[in-house]
């Protein structure tokens, strides 16, 4: 099922332009991987797509917004609690074994300011990925991880698509396989 449909979007930032005529459909089933160097634009991109900033050539049904599970470049969580209590305070279920699964389950009582950059990374993939939403829209979600915990997600985001949801996602590190790319500017190979 088409979701989005982007026809020949530019976007420039204080008179540069960023990327011009980008031109794709996304589906549901879908890993939507944009790339790119540094700069090129990537999480501009990602911002239009979710709609958090406004551009001509973008269309998307209207059930669209309402399914959306997004990760920026914060992790969204309060520092001087636990792990544990951020998501008690979201309301937030965590699927059994995920915490286990993404190496986090021993330290579900730790405050959030005591875990580490990739420990932190994790927490908020977890949030996105429990959220129940269809479409997880994720800036970077490879970065601080091990490369463990990177095979780990890959296989998660998998089996979501597998279900009939969609993953759109920026990434300039190891790309996935099976996505469909959407690169800007030139890529470092």
């Amino acid at each position: 099922m088409n979701l989005y449909s982007l026809n020949k979007i530019s976007h420039q930032i204080d008179g540069k332009l960023v990327f011009s005529e980008i031109s794709e459909v996304i589906n549901s089933g879908e890993i939507i991987e944009i790339r790119g160097i540094n700069g090129s634009g990537k999480t501009t991109l990602l911002k239009i797509i979710t709609g958090l900033i406004a551009c001509k050539g973008i269309g998307s049904k209207d059930y669209v917004a309402d399914q959306i599970s997004y990760l920026g470049h914060k992790n969204g969580f309060v520092e001087e609690i636990t792990l544990r209590q951020n998501f008690e305070i979201l309301n937030i279920q965590i699927e059994k074994g995920l915490l286990s699964r993404l190496g986090l389950k021993e330290l579900k009582n730790q405050k959030f300011f005591n875990l580490s950059y990739g420990e932190k990374r994790k927490a908020a993939l977890i949030r996105v990925i429990s959220s129940g939403k269809n479409i997880w829209i994720v800036d970077e979600p490879f970065a601080g991880l091990d490369s463990e915990s990177i095979g780990e997600l890959k296989e998660i985001m998998l089996n979501h698509i597998g279900k009939g949801g969609t993953v759109i996602l920026t990434n300039h590190q190891d790309k996935i396989d099976t996505s469909k790319k959407i690169v800007l500017g030139k890529e470092n190979e």
